[in-house]
């Protein structure tokens, strides 16, 4: 008996869209007067984005009264390597952006910087090593066979979404903080949507008042928030306190209480970086996963070859660490799905001193400079067909003759994601495990959009349908 393909399950064909969801660019940017008159462009604000910006290296912009509002656009590689890697003391976080992130993170790795940035991405590094990330494997694989057990014994159709943000914070929970958090997972996640979904009004502050008045603005649209996160932050810190010191990084915080200064790390420093990892740890999986699994429903040619491909290595059994690197497609499937739908559509840096870059283009200090993996993943000089969906572009030649910063999918330099490659391994064993034994299809592909908030998140809950594999 042959493998029963995802259309004979589910009993209809999936109808076909060539283009994944993405809006559509306008002709010029919106600048200011049309900020001004109808300031739901900047919403999405990927969607603002003109369509010569797909093909230029460089652009002024400006989109708001305040200086925040006011910058230059760099789509251009080598200029990216520089600001991010080579120059990167010269080009910090930019001050709007860390107006929004830090009274939600306080401290933490993504807000941090100088002594407390670099004592705290020291704390954290052994785990996220590659050869610590691949004890992880075991872990990522159980949670995901549990997953998609309760998924096919339910028979329901399900939010996938929700699904992905429930496994993958599960694992950040056992792996990085130590911790059990499923009784805590509903209010979690609403304490992240919540602020999410309040970022165009946080952006639009950030536009068009003062940074006196942006921040106290923005500070109350995120109190709620923190304080949700707060709870579960500090719930989780007092049940630390009461287990014996193991690898996780939250042990990590709690006992290397002395930093090079002599200074013990407070309840509140440890918190924020509890905080960083509920929100960074899980979002980029889930979201890159929820992802994928809308591309997959589009293109089940590709969902048939990541089946079989898992079914070759694996067979019947659980996939393992070593496993990951004999799926080369299913782990493309990723890259594309990364590349498609960048985690962050935007890093925004600021010159502290003047600078010129590799192409003779000078940076003022105080310039604000945009560089947007979601524009530079889809830029028409650098990538071939740069809005279908193709894998195989990570599997060829293509992989050496685009240029290293064309693909930043985790930002660059010093500031990288340190939980990369957690993610990369993680995201791929998920994908493998849901893909042996089960058919998965998005229910409401075609009313899917990008909205660009802190992450990227499609605008609507992603319906889906799990039913079992037979006939292997």
């Amino acid at each position: 008996m042959t493998a029963q393909s995802a259309a004979e399950v589910f009993g209809d064909p999936v109808p076909a869209w060539p283009i994944p969801a993405r809006p559509v660019p306008p002709l010029r940017t919106p600048g200011l007067s049309a900020a001004l008159l109808r300031p739901h462009l900047l919403a999405n604000l990927i969607a603002s984005y003109p369509d010569h910006w797909y093909e230029a290296d460089f652009s002024d912009f400006r989109v708001g009264i305040a200086s925040a509002a006011r910058g230059v656009l760099v789509n251009e590689p080598e200029t990216i390597r520089h600001i991010l890697v080579t120059n990167a003391a010269n080009y910090p976080k930019d001050d709007n952006q860390l107006a929004i992130l830090k009274p939600l993170l306080g401290q933490g790795l993504l807000t941090a910087d100088g002594d407390v940035w670099r004592r705290n991405r020291k704390l954290a590094a052994p785990i996220f090593q590659h050869s610590s990330v691949r004890e992880f494997a075991p872990l990522f694989v159980a949670a995901a066979e549990r997953s998609v057990g309760r998924l096919l014994e339910s028979g329901k159709p399900f939010a996938i979404d929700h699904e992905m943000t429930r496994l993958t914070l599960d694992i950040i929970g056992s792996s990085v903080l130590g911790a059990d958090i499923g009784d805590d997972f509903d209010g979690i996640a609403h304490s992240v949507t919540s602020t999410l979904d309040k970022f165009p009004a946080m952006f639009l502050a950030g536009a068009f008042l003062p940074p006196w008045a942006r921040d106290g603005f923005i500070d109350r649209l995120v109190k709620p928030g923190r304080r949700g996160l707060d709870i579960f932050a500090r719930r989780i810190i007092e049940a630390a306190k009461h287990k014996e010191h193991d690898d996780t990084l939250l042990s990590r915080l709690m006992v290397a209480s002395r930093a090079d200064s002599g200074q013990e790390m407070s309840v509140d420093q440890v918190r924020d970086e509890v905080a960083t990892f509920l929100l960074a740890g899980h979002e980029t999986t889930a979201n890159t996963l929820t992802w994928a699994w809308y591309l997959l429903t589009l293109h089940p040619e590709a969902m048939r070859r990541v089946q079989s491909e898992v079914d070759e290595v694996a067979g019947a059994q659980s996939l393992t660490a070593d496993d990951a690197s004999a799926l080369p497609y299913t782990r493309a499937v990723i890259d594309e799905a990364l590349r498609l739908y960048p985690p962050v559509a935007n890093i925004m840096r600021m010159t502290s001193e003047d600078d010129e870059t590799p192409a003779g283009v000078e940076l003022p200090a105080g310039q604000r400079i945009l560089i947007s993996p979601w524009l530079m993943h889809r830029h028409r000089r650098h990538w071939r067909e740069p809005d279908r969906f193709d894998p195989s572009r990570f599997l060829g030649d293509d992989t050496r003759t685009t240029p290293r910063y064309a693909y930043l999918p985790f930002g660059g330099g010093p500031r990288i994601c340190i939980g990369a490659s957690f993610a990369v391994l993680e995201a791929v064993l998920i994908l493998a495990t849901f893909a042996r034994r089960a058919h998965i299809r998005v229910l409401n592909a075609a009313n899917v959009m990008p909205q660009a908030r802190l992450v990227l998140r499609p605008n609507v809950s992603l319906r889906a349908a799990a039913l079992p594999r037979t006939g292997r």
